[in-house]
């Protein structure tokens, strides 16, 4: 009779790291409001503070890149940690495809290109961003010139950027495979919300895998390397975890186990650096 309960009991036993990297999150909320809120200059929203706790020295950021250089135990550990929520987020997409939370996806400030070229052959392709537009009009414009009469071939029109829009235009599916995957590179170029791109790819030699130049190794066994920019490094993690907590505590998360380990990584990450905050 006492076996009907087990699977239930066992259940109640697994830690909720939703709810324990909410309370990591609080002492870290309570620290930047109270050392960088200022009125003076609009820095007041959660927004506002962690672009700025991103761009200058602090406590907190200052350990993260402590902990990336380092070689000690915690240093191991946090690399660890930063390994299997990589592979967590990987393998499980939040909130959703358009709006994936990844070390491959974050994006720190919008891109600030007006336009693009990409020159190949006979012609130039070029996306264009029409900011002085409003947005009731078609502000993405895309192109393929031919260069030596300067004629537009081709144009698609969007009115925001989006690559499914793109690829579903009837202007863009009249464009010969061979030309849009140029008008692709260079559309891509212009995303706003362009990746700020910190794994580096292991190279191969005639054994296997060995670690790039440039390179922090974050797990030498599954070959996941990121950059030695440790100012880039450091702010994608602080974007990243501020993305975790922000569609957890929006509820635009689903609390499922699938998404469990995510926040259970998370939360060893930020552990180390609210005890810095003490």
């Amino acid at each position: 009779m006492a076996n009907v309960y087990l699977e239930n009991w066992i259940r109640q036993a697994e830690l909720d790291y939703f709810t324990m990297f909410i309370k990591s999150w609080l002492p870290f909320n309570a620290w930047y409001m109270k050392d960088f809120y200022d009125e003076s200059v609009d820095r007041t929203s959660d927004r506002a503070i962690i672009d700025y706790i991103k761009l200058n020295p602090n406590r907190y950021k200052d350990k993260i890149i402590a902990l990336l250089r380092g070689r000690d135990d915690d240093a191991l550990r946090f690399r660890n940690y930063l390994s299997q929520l990589h592979f967590e987020l990987e393998a499980h997409t939040i909130p959703n495809e358009v709006e994936r939370i990844s070390f491959s996806t974050i994006n720190l400030f919008k891109n600030p290109l007006p336009q693009k070229v990409i020159s190949f052959g006979h012609h130039d392709y070029m996306v264009e961003f029409k900011r002085n537009l409003p947005k009731t009009q078609k502000r993405w414009v895309c192109q393929i010139i031919t260069k030596r009469t300067s004629q537009t071939i081709h144009i698609v029109e969007l009115f925001d950027w989006s690559l499914n829009d793109l690829h579903s235009h009837i202007d863009y599916i009249a464009i010969p495979a061979e030309k849009k995957q140029y008008l692709d590179a260079c559309f891509l170029e212009m995303n706003p919300k362009k990746p700020d791109i910190i794994i580096v790819q292991p190279l191969r030699d005639g054994v296997g895998y060995k670690e790039p130049p440039n390179s922090i190794t974050i797990n030498p066994i599954k070959h996941l390397y990121f950059s030695n920019n440790y100012e880039l490094v450091s702010k994608v993690i602080i974007e990243l975890l501020y993305q975790l907590r922000c569609k957890l505590f929006h509820g635009e998360l689903d609390p499922i186990t699938a998404n469990l380990g995510i926040y259970e990584n998370a939360f060893y990450l930020q552990k180390p650096l609210i005890k810095e905050l003490i």
